[in-house]
């Protein structure tokens, strides 16, 4: 999937939810300290870091993307992070683990560049994240997998017109059967802490 497509669909979802999708329910739940470092991988377009410093956030925020959407967004990947050990307090992986060669690698990597009491927050789609879309469009849904020791989950009630979900079946390379599409967003969120 492209990038763009990705954004789209953020764009709409945000839209649909009324809150910036996924960064601003994740951020609040989140509540990181103001003056922690904080290192974001598969940055994008660097929206988790915008809306960190819209919040007021006062430490260093970097992104880092295999693909930069921005400028201020550096260019590398999570098997092999260009940063020196303990250079940061938080690192977060917002929907990207499961989409990594070797997923095993980058939480070593992470687990490398954090400070001691820092935390290692991996955050992907939930097992209800639109389903009810799912089934609309007639594919089979995942049954949910079991939560990890430190899962919380993350959900926001869903309202798009018929032309947004059809702009939604869009960016997934389906078409939207019609009507309004009353679902949910969701985000399941782990937090693993580094002593």
């Amino acid at each position: 999937m492209s990038g763009d497509a990705l954004h789209r669909r953020d764009d709409l979802l945000s839209r649909g939810c009324g809150a910036a999708w996924p960064q601003e329910p994740l951020l609040t739940a989140l509540k990181l300290s103001p003056t922690w470092d904080v290192l974001d991988i598969g940055a994008g377009r660097g929206a988790l870091g915008a809306a960190l410093r819209l919040g007021g956030h006062r430490g260093q925020i970097v992104g880092i993307d295999p693909s930069p959407g921005a400028p201020d967004i550096h260019l590398g990947h999570a098997e092999a992070l260009p940063f020196a050990p303990q250079s940061f307090d938080a690192v977060l992986f917002v929907r990207v683990l499961a989409h990594l060669p070797d997923p095993g690698a980058a939480l070593a990597e992470a687990r490398r560049v954090l400070r001691p009491g820092g935390r290692v927050i991996v955050a992907a789609n939930g097992a209800g994240h639109l389903s009810a879309f799912w089934r609309r469009l007639g594919r089979e849904i995942a049954p949910p997998s079991p939560p990890a020791l430190h899962t919380r989950t993350l959900t926001l009630p869903l309202q798009l017109s018929a032309a947004e979900a059809q702009a939604l079946a869009l960016t997934y390379g389906a078409d939207w059967p019609g009507g309004v599409l009353k679902d949910q967003v969701q985000l399941a969120v782990d937090e693993f802490p580094v002593e």
